[in-house]
């Protein structure tokens, strides 16, 4: 539990440069409660805020970064355009696997969408 906690203060305070942050009240804390309380309002103002990603880990965030960019240009549309014009190796390593296209095709109850679907898993 405290490796998790420690990665949200650094993503809310060094990344995120936060200023506010929302904790569920009481869930979780257990018998030491203000113990973990005290922890992590210590860890979330101590040092400075802002500075981003530690350094090991910038270029690979920066690399995320630009694919989401590109999935973004193309999700503000409806799910067929979507499917058609996403990265067609992204969209089949995401849709590839068994498990996925077993409860896929048992549920799926659009036509455009199954199409799409089997012609991306066909080539």
């Amino acid at each position: 539990m405290w490796p998790c906690r420690r990665s949200i203060r650094y993503m809310f305070a060094q990344i995120n440069d936060g200023n506010a942050i929302a904790m569920p009240f009481a869930k979780g804390f257990g018998w030491a409660a203000e113990l973990n309380l005290e922890d992590i309002f210590e860890r979330l103002f101590k040092g400075e805020s802002g500075k981003g990603y530690p350094k090991e880990r910038v270029v690979p965030e920066q690399k995320n970064k630009k694919i989401l960019d590109e999935v973004r240009k193309v999700t503000y549309k409806d799910i067929v355009t979507i499917l058609k014009e996403i990265d067609q190796d992204l969209l089949k390593g995401a849709i590839g696997r068994e498990k996925f296209k077993k409860y896929f095709f048992d549920n799926c109850k659009c036509e455009k969408i199954k199409e799409v679907i089997t012609n991306v898993l066909e080539k």
